[in-house]
């Protein structure tokens, strides 16, 4: 095993300084694209059922009510709501309180805080595209987060994973780029070292 290792050590030792340079680029590259997809890949996912992750709540967008603010199928990125300050005119994503769309996560915008006797007690809210208000108040507790921004990518490589193949080829293509660019090194090296090693001999032999 260590006799191996050491081999393998010197045989890259006799490769060229350029090629190995050019190796290591390309497979940390080829390595940071499969990364990177699988990361796409599991954001992606987390969007379908509103996970939280790292304080911040990714969601799939499922209707047009926001339109022209959001669109089905957009991907947004909200932070993760822990009891601060909401104003008219915030995108909040929260739990529907009652109704047929209850125990759904939902994103509208806020309309109007809600007070008795000067007190606050919870907010209306409503879709961009909608005619009415919703017909719920929420309370602070319903609220899971407040929009922050879209995630186009993420958003793209979402509907493209919905496609038939689409995951498959996703995580699939960067694989089989690492793979090739491992397999090219390794039968490249030797092809350089086995050269390396005749100009060797031929120079020993002189």
């Amino acid at each position: 095993m260590f006799s191996r290792n050491g081999a393998d050590k010197n045989e890259r030792k006799k490769l060229p300084l350029w090629y190995r340079a050019v190796s290591l680029v390309l497979t940390v590259a080829a390595i940071a694209a499969v990364c990177f997809c699988v990361v796409l890949v599991l954001v992606a996912k987390a969007g379908e059922d509103g996970r939280e992750v790292f304080g911040y709540v990714i969601l799939k967008v499922q209707s047009g009510s926001m339109e022209p603010t959001l669109s089905a199928g957009d991907v947004i990125l909200c932070d993760a709501y822990e009891g601060g300050d909401i104003s008219v005119g915030d995108v909040v994503t929260f739990t529907a309180p009652r109704g047929a769309y209850a125990g759904m996560l939902i994103t509208h915008r806020v309309t109007e805080i809600v007070t008795e006797d000067g007190e606050e007690v919870g907010f209306r809210t409503k879709g961009d595209a909608a005619d009415g208000t919703d017909t719920w108040t929420l309370t602070r507790d319903d609220i899971v987060g407040v929009y922050e921004r879209k995630m186009p990518v993420v958003t793209n490589v979402s509907g493209f994973m919905g496609s038939a193949g689409g995951m498959m080829l996703v995580i699939g293509l960067p694989i089989i780029l690492l793979v090739a660019v491992l397999l090219a090194d390794g039968a490249l090296s030797r092809y350089l070292a086995a050269k390396a090693d005749e100009r060797s001999a031929e120079e020993k032999g002189e």
